[in-house]
Parts: C-alpha cells; sequence; structure tokens
C-alpha cells in the first residue's frame, strides 16, 4: 500500500460470490499470486478500510454513477483503521467506459481535516513530489465542486497481487457496512451501521464476498482461465451506490424465502 503510485490507469472487473466460489478461487490464484504483506500480519488475513465518500449536496457524483455516465468520477478520503498513525489518502477515481483512472496522494493524519475543511487553506507541508499532484487535483476539485461527506463505508480486504504480472490484483471484500457522517471523521457518531453485503441487502439466502480483479490493458491469460472454469459472471457493487441508497431510499421490507423474495 505505501508504495502504490500515485496514478493508476487500470480495468476492473467485479463479482458477487458466496464463501465456497471464493474459496474456489484463493486455490486458483495460488499459482500466480500472493497475499499482501500487510494483510498477512493479520491472523484472518485482511485489513480493514474506511472510506468517507464526498459529494455535492445535489449528489450529483452518486446520480453520474447511478446513471451510468460515459465520464464520472468519485471522490473519497481512504484511511486505513488497523493503523491509526498511517497516512490517509485522497483519492479520485475516473471512470470512463470500462478504463479507470485512480489518483491517489498521501496526506498526514494530523493535516487531512484542515485542508478539506478551510477552502482557503495551503496544501500541507511535506508532501511527496509523487503525491503532490494527486493531492492538488483533489482538493481542487473539493473546492471547486463543494464536495462535502456524506458516508463512511467500512469493510474487510483480503488482498493479492500478482508475482507474474507488471500489475495486477486480487481482492476479497467482506462485511462491507456504511454509516452516515455529514462531517471530516472516520468516528461516526452512534452505532446505525448498515450492512451492505448481506442477505438481507443482496437479496441471497447468505451474505456474498465481492471479489475484484485489477489490471491494466489487457487481461491475464490466468485470469480468464479462472473467470471460465468457475463460470463467473460479473456483476456490478458500487459501495459508495449502495451506501447511499441504504441511507435515502425507501426500505425493502421483503424477505428471503425459498422460492425467493416475497
Amino acid at each position: 500500500m505505501a508504495d502504490s503510485p500515485s496514478i493508476i490507469d487500470r480495468r476492473e472487473y467485479k463479482f458477487l460470490i458466496d464463501r465456497s466460489t471464493a474459496e474456489e478461487v484463493r486455490r486458483a490464484i495460488a499459482p500466480f499470486c500472493e497475499l499482501d504483506p500487510f494483510a498477512a500480519t493479520s491472523p484472518n488475513k485482511t485489513y480493514t478500510i474506511d472510506t468517507l465518500y464526498l459529494d455535492t449536496d445535489q449528489l450529483s457524483l452518486f446520480w453520474a454513477n447511478d446513471h451510468e455516465q460515459v465520464d464520472r468520477i468519485k471522490m473519497r478520503v481512504r484511511a486505513y483503521a488497523d493503523a491509526p498513525k498511517s497516512p490517509v489518502f485522497f483519492e479520485v477515481k475516473r471512470r470512463i467506459n470500462d478504463v479507470i483512472s485512480k489518483s491517489r496522494g498521501r496526506v498526514s493524519r494530523a493535516a487531512w481535516h484542515d485542508v478539506l475543511a478551510d477552502a482557503s487553506a495551503p496544501l500541507p507541508e511535506g508532501l511527496a513530489p509523487k503525491d503532490r499532484v494527486a493531492v492538488e487535483r483533489f482538493v481542487s476539485l473539493a473546492r471547486t465542486l463543494r464536495v462535502r461527506p456524506f458516508t463512511l463505508v467500512r469493510y474487510q480486504r483480503e488482498p493479492y497481487f500478482s508475482t507474474i504480472d507488471d500489475y495486477a490484483r486480487v481482492t476479497f471484500d467482506t462485511n462491507i457496512r456504511a454509516h452516515v457522517l455529514d462531517r471530516l471523521s472516520f468516528e461516526p457518531e452512534g452505532n446505525a451501521w448498515r450492512n451492505l453485503d448481506d442477505a438481507i441487502a443482496q437479496r441471497t439466502l447468505d451474505s456474498l464476498v465481492v471479489l475484484e480483479l485489477k489490471f491494466t490493458n489487457h487481461v491475464p491469460l490466468w485470469l480468464v482461465n479462472i473467470t471460465q472454469s468457475l463460470g463467473l459472471v460479473r456483476r456490478a457493487f458500487s459501495k459508495y451506490g449502495n451506501s447511499i441508497r441504504a441511507f435515502y431510499s425507501p426500505p425493502d421490507h421483503r424477505v428471503p424465502r425459498l422460492g425467493g423474495w416475497a
């Protein structure tokens, strides 16, 4: 995580799978991937990600994503809860058709709040050169669009990286939950978390795992073979979009039955 470049152009394929399929995927990627070193130090082989999503008062970024506009962005501040002294990351995730361009710049825990809370605040001192461009872009967009926090999304990530490709990642996200948060913080008041990946939210009989395959322009052949052999089918899953729907859409009172939902 610490050595990731500030700007990445890539593609992302998402799948919603059950836990038994996730175990099959783990076995299949073992010859090609290694567990991220940071996650490897955890007993459950995951780390916790906190993502604070920002949007305009009109939720224009959410609606652009919901309507699948060709060119759209998400703005988020990301932190790693298992490393409370680590920096936070200002991220702009831009999607044009199927290509993702993500800029990511780190800011110290002591400085990130003030630079976003005060529209006249200068950029934090001591930014590394590779982070400055990404931070400048984020702050410029934040002030131009006048975005503010809406939701905090927290989840467990089990990440793997390819040992044979320049850039390829496989991640499993679980225990995905969201909380309304309208201030610049990673600590919501109260305990009104809502699950985004459980059976109720996904209208399934069990909680699901969000599998993401990330790579550059060309899909590695081993990933193609794995998705085909396991019969994986791509399915959209927006953590931000689902978090907004969880709090601002009418509740769905249907319950799971053996034959489906009713």
